[in-house]
């Protein structure tokens, strides 16, 4: 296991710290001079580890005024939770018939999977990559790149690559056991827009981040064709004597549905 880094150190304190609500929500955090004398770091290095905390949502940067507690990372867990019905699953519910054809496959160095940055563990020194087209009733829905440890998975059986990752993983007794989620619209790529057809479609850009049993575990990146998707989120308000929405209540019952269009 590689020499843990200052910046990954300082992540993993104020990450348990603020679980464990020695620091409260919106409660600010000590001023950078400080994280930098404590734990004998530059300044840059306490720079990395705040933008890592605010990325996955355990702090808010406000410039001028520091950083303060933010509990959005329970929100990004949620709903990467809600995400661990895979994509085959999902064409399947619905009503369509689900393809799986794998594009390339294979065994890169962590550091030059650009997209992944700090995310991997610093022992980490190669990791598979993998390339998929995702199929509905044979018509193209998603591009998936995908990047797993191979630490926590040494080897691939890569005819599986071909059929769902998620029930792979299972079998080897693999357990996604947290992560979070983003969703932006990016326009296709030379490459992509080869296999679509065509540039003028958007693209919504799927980042969803999976741990197994703490450590990083893989990456992928569901790009969706425009037309071909949706993402829809049922919640329920509980109002409290004031007036104000719960929003522990909101959060506990937000409900996210994704539909792969026919």
């Amino acid at each position: 296991m590689g020499k843990m880094t200052k910046s990954k150190a300082i992540v993993l304190y104020f990450q348990k710290e603020i679980q464990n609500e020695t620091y409260k929500e919106n409660e600010p955090l000590p001023p950078e001079p400080w994280i930098c004398e404590e734990f004998d770091s530059s300044h840059m290095t306490v720079t990395k580890a705040m933008n890592e905390l605010a990325a996955n949502g355990y702090i808010k940067r406000i410039p001028g005024n520091g950083s303060f507690v933010s509990h959005d990372y329970k929100r990004s867990i949620n709903k990467a939770l809600t995400m661990s019905e895979s994509f085959t699953e999902l064409v399947r519910r619905s009503g369509q018939r689900p393809r799986t054809e794998l594009i390339k496959y294979s065994l890169i160095k962590c550091s030059d999977a650009a997209e992944t940055k700090n995310f991997f563990s610093p022992s980490e020194k190669y990791i598979h990559h993998f390339i998929r087209g995702r199929y509905a009733n044979d018509k193209l829905v998603c591009i998936s790149y995908t990047y797993v440890s191979s630490i926590i998975i040494p080897n691939i059986e890569i005819s599986r690559l071909e059929d769902s990752f998620t029930k792979y993983t299972q079998e080897l007794g693999i357990v996604r056991s947290s992560g979070h989620m983003e969703l932006c619209a990016k326009l296709p790529t030379d490459q992509q827009a080869k296999l679509i057809g065509t540039k003028n479609i958007p693209l919504l850009k799927q980042s969803i981040y999976w741990y197994s049993n703490g450590q990083p575990m893989e990456v992928t990146f569901h790009y969706f064709i425009g037309d071909q998707y949706s993402v829809t989120q049922d919640f329920a308000l509980k109002y409290n004597a004031d007036g104000t929405a719960d929003k522990t209540i909101l959060n506990g019952n937000q409900k996210q549905r994704n539909q792969v269009n026919e």
